[in-house]
């Protein structure tokens, strides 16, 4: 796979036909309109991160996609949020565009077996895909997740499963957990945490 930066907004990926297959995309076009395909997508955009320093993180991200004649592909992606709006809306038009998002979303649980039953029941929807997630405990005695959910469309919900367990918190909560909260892991949430609910924290 090969990464080309195209100015800050944009990034060129090179795929072969392996590679396109792997990530969920292949000669009819992307299939990122399903919750799989994003997450495996958004996997490939981590990996631009790591090589060429392109992070989309908190961005609407536009995917164009061209399949080659090799059977591999060429995809664009194109970050919204710096772009002008006018160049913006242009952009979107195009038939061969997916839009996708990601975000930060926070969730509250009453106790240590709220959140381990939570992220138990995520771990088995997700087979081996680890969303960056952490965990932070408060002096009542609740917990707190923090977890990077992707979506299409600015619709970001990804692991309704976690409602079941808890509920998710608003902004101002969320600035006072960053803030206030001890924070227990290190974006490591779904390993650390396992199906076994102990008092002291992970298993």
């Amino acid at each position: 796979m090969e990464f080309l930066l195209i100015g800050e907004a944009k990034l060129k990926i090179i795929m072969t036909e392996e590679e396109s297959v792997r990530y969920k995309l292949n000669s009819l076009g992307t299939e990122c309109n399903t919750a799989e395909g994003r997450r495996a997508f958004w996997q490939v955009l981590d990996m631009a991160k790591s090589e060429v320093g392109f992070d989309p993180a908190g961005d609407k991200v536009l995917i164009q996609f061209y399949p080659l004649k090799s059977g591999g592909c060429e995809v664009f992606v194109t970050k919204l949020g710096i772009l002008p709006e006018s160049s913006a809306r242009l952009v979107s038009k195009s038939d061969k565009v997916s839009m996708l998002s990601r975000k930060k979303s926070y969730y509250s649980f009453d106790g240590v077996g709220e959140l381990v039953g939570a992220i138990s029941a995520l771990k088995r929807t997700l087979g081996g895909f680890s969303p960056r997630a952490d965990v932070y405990s408060s002096d009542n005695g609740k917990y707190y997740l923090s977890i990077e959910e992707y979506g299409k469309g600015g619709e970001s919900l990804e692991f309704p499963s976690i409602l079941e367990f808890g509920k998710s918190i608003g902004t101002d909560l969320q600035l006072y957990v960053n803030e206030h909260f001890d924070k227990l892991t290190d974006g490591d949430a779904l390993l650390m945490f396992g199906s076994k609910p102990t008092p002291d924290g992970p298993s």
